[in-house]
């Protein structure tokens, strides 16, 4: 596992053997008696009060709608994502991101699982144990930020927090319009910009228009840089010579560790790039390239910090 959480077929088909491989473990004890209490896999009538996460993502919509889960798929790992709001170490850690750990899973008595679409081999496993929402944030022909704020709609829904979700909604609508006042005079010069993550000094990952990012700056009213090719999750990775194409283009870097900035500062494709030689890079602490209405919020004052004062 990556902290990029690529999308790839190939996790898919690892998955649908491990759904076969997990049975054995699926018949035991503590599964059979969980079924047993909480059969069906529809939704319970009722909110739920004790919901497991098998996503990072998800994790953070979840506690932004003022829900801590009773179990995460490795918690560690999305404090490592720059996750936010945290996570309590009370949490229990419920095994890999695809491969679960059922007792323990049964152990907790859940009323509600949270899956991803890529978990659709375990669905029926985790159904003998709790009523089982899938919930996605990506996928081909997707854009992330939008379907960002249908999954909060979801999730407020099955967890009987619409309130907290039109709360969050209005906090999101007033810092998003707050940072389109403090970027008018950026807007007005009309540069459009480049959302980047060096990688080393040769490659960089760069966040399309479907991105989470790039949906914020749309809203924004700000041009993307970047027309080419993004994976489903809203990013590619590309040589550096490809930021090349726009000589007029803005480029803001996120969450750059401190070795890749060193290598970059040695780097002569780095610095013959225009935007480099120009002086027009701003650079915004690590965020979560997937994440939820907090991580679109935490973005868009970042970015309207770093862009507030560029005017030429």
């Amino acid at each position: 596992m990556t902290a990029g959480m690529r999308f790839s077929n190939s996790r898919r088909h690892a998955l649908a053997g491990l759904g076969a491989a997990v049975l054995v473990v699926a018949g035991g004890p503590l599964v059979r008696a969980a079924h047993a209490a909480a059969p069906g896999a529809g939704l319970a009538a009722l909110p739920a009060a004790r919901v497991v996460v098998l996503d990072w993502p998800l994790t953070e919509v979840v506690l932004s709608l003022g829900v801590v889960p009773v179990g995460v798929s490795r918690p560690p790992w999305y404090a490592k994502l720059d996750g936010n709001p945290p996570l309590p170490p009370s949490v229990v850690d419920t095994g890999l991101l695809y491969q679960p750990n059922f007792e323990v899973l049964a152990a907790l008595k859940p009323d509600l699982i949270v899956i991803t679409p890529w978990h659709a081999p375990l669905r029926a496993l985790l159904e003998r144990i709790a009523p089982t929402l899938t919930v996605q944030l990506f996928g081909p022909g997707i854009d992330v930020y939008p379907a960002v704020h249908a999954a909060t709609r979801k999730l407020a829904d099955a967890l009987g927090r619409v309130a907290a979700a039109d709360a969050l909604f209005a906090r999101a609508d007033a810092q998003l319009a707050d940072a389109s006042t403090r970027l008018a005079g950026f807007r007005a010069i009309g540069r459009p910009v480049y959302l980047i993550r060096p990688i080393d000094d040769r490659h960089i990952a760069v966040f399309g228009k479907n991105s989470l990012f790039g949906g914020v700056l749309g809203a924004l009213g700000i041009d993307n840089a970047w027309q080419d090719f993004a994976d489903p999750q809203g990013m590619t990775e590309a040589d550096l010579g490809a930021l090349a194409k726009h000589a007029d283009a803005q480029a803001v870097t996120i969450g750059v560790p401190p070795a890749v900035a060193a290598q970059l500062a040695r780097s002569p494709l780095w610095r013959a790039l225009p935007f480099v030689k120009q002086n027009r890079v701003q650079h915004i602490d690590p965020l979560p390239q997937l994440g939820g209405v907090v991580a679109s919020m935490r973005f868009a004052s970042q970015l309207a910090q770093a862009l507030q004062g560029v005017t030429t």
